[in-house]
């Protein structure tokens, strides 16, 4: 299949590989290595998933227009050190190829593979840890004048946390696959925690600027220079679309800076490693020093808790909803994912203090300088 949907690019060169990339909840994704004269070139393939992603032309127009933009910028700055995702486009200049597989519609797109780099699920390199910080304060940074009539929500409501809370309450009421009773710890934890989730969204467009999101700041997505750690692309624009920066932020922090996988059942290892989560906020923060407002400053440390709680709602949801959003390796996958989370959210709590003194200085000692 996947060289069938090749031949629709003006690829030169003989196809010799195509590998299937197992990482990733969402996409299934691939990597074909074409020889070019000796030399091998390399092509990032995705199939994207239409159950989560309804409207992929939309999509894959939102990653044209900010790619374009970043590229633009980055000229601007005489910025030869980092890149841009890259779309390859059909023979018919289109963004996206689309097939029947079993009697329903595919859509299929390439990237060009971005060389020398590499990506990490989980790293404790702190050099890497801030320079993934500094790449998604630089995407905020050069998109800062980006027209945002031109995005469309690939998902709507990704990070609204409100409705995200009040649709597990709706379902919890449901109980479709009687999961309710077994998870009732966890969603009184949650219950408790209900104002959190209106903390960013109530004030979104007013004391809270809109601002182009990528929304997925996890530590993969920025491909790291294997020779010198610093960043060269964020990658995964999927969900990029008007947001807040205390989406990307706390996400990234607790992503990143959280001890442990997100499905690791052993609770003890669940915690904020406060090492990484300084490194990735002095990262952000370098680059975001002149632009963020104040009220997003001050909102920064209550957003890594906002977003912590925001991803135990989804995991539980979907675990009592059946297992339909995210990819399980098991049973209570999700179950062992909301656990996960929800102990993350309460180290936060009690780390909430040294966090918000720590941004503060931070912002300060940059302001300085």
């Amino acid at each position: 299949m996947i060289d069938n949907i090749l031949r629709n690019y003006n690829i030169e060169g003989t196809l010799i590989n195509v590998k299937e990339i197992p990482s990733g909840n969402i996409n299934k994704t691939y990597i074909a290595e074409f020889n070019e004269n000796g030399e091998t070139k390399k092509y990032l393939i995705q199939r994207i998933n239409t159950n989560v992603f309804h409207e992929p032309y939309k999509l894959m127009k939102n990653i044209e227009g900010v790619t374009e933009y970043l590229r633009r910028q980055a000229s601007l700055e005489n910025d030869t050190s980092h890149k841009t995702l890259e779309i390859v486009k059909t023979k018919d200049r289109q963004l996206l190829t689309k097939v029947i597989e079993d009697e329903v519609s595919s859509y299929y797109r390439v990237y060009k593979y971005i060389d020398n780099s590499i990506s990490y699920d989980k790293s404790t390199d702190l050099e890497v840890v801030y320079n993934t910080g500094k790449a998604f304060g630089n995407f905020q940074r050069l998109l800062n004048g980006y027209p945002m009539k031109n995005l469309t929500e690939s998902i709507k409501d990704f990070h609204n946390t409100k409705k995200r809370f009040e649709k597990l309450v709706e379902d919890i009421k449901i109980d479709a696959y009687g999961r309710v009773m077994e998870v009732a710890p966890e969603i009184v934890f949650i219950l408790k925690r209900a104002d959190l989730c209106n903390l960013i969204v109530d004030r979104l467009g007013h004391e809270i600027p809109y601002r182009v999101t990528h929304n997925d700041t996890k530590v993969n997505n920025v491909m790291i220079n294997k020779d010198t750690n610093d960043y060269l692309a964020v990658i995964d624009l999927d969900t990029v679309m008007p947001g807040s920066l205390l989406y990307d932020y706390g996400d990234g922090i607790r992503s990143t800076a959280s001890n442990a996988a997100e499905d690791d059942t052993n609770l003890d290892n669940v915690y904020i490693n406060m090492d990484l989560f300084k490194s990735y906020t002095k990262g952000f923060l370098s680059e975001m020093v002149d632009t963020i407002s104040k009220e997003e400053l001050n909102m920064m440390g209550e957003s890594i808790r906002i977003l912590t709680l925001e991803l135990a709602i989804r995991f539980l949801n979907d675990y009592i909803n059946g297992d339909t959003y995210f990819k399980i390796n098991y049973k209570k996958h999700n179950l062992d994912r909301t656990r996960n989370q929800i102990k993350l959210v309460e180290d936060i709590e009690n780390k909430l203090n040294e966090i918000n003194k720590f941004i503060k200085d931070s912002y300060e000692e940059l302001k300085r300088k």
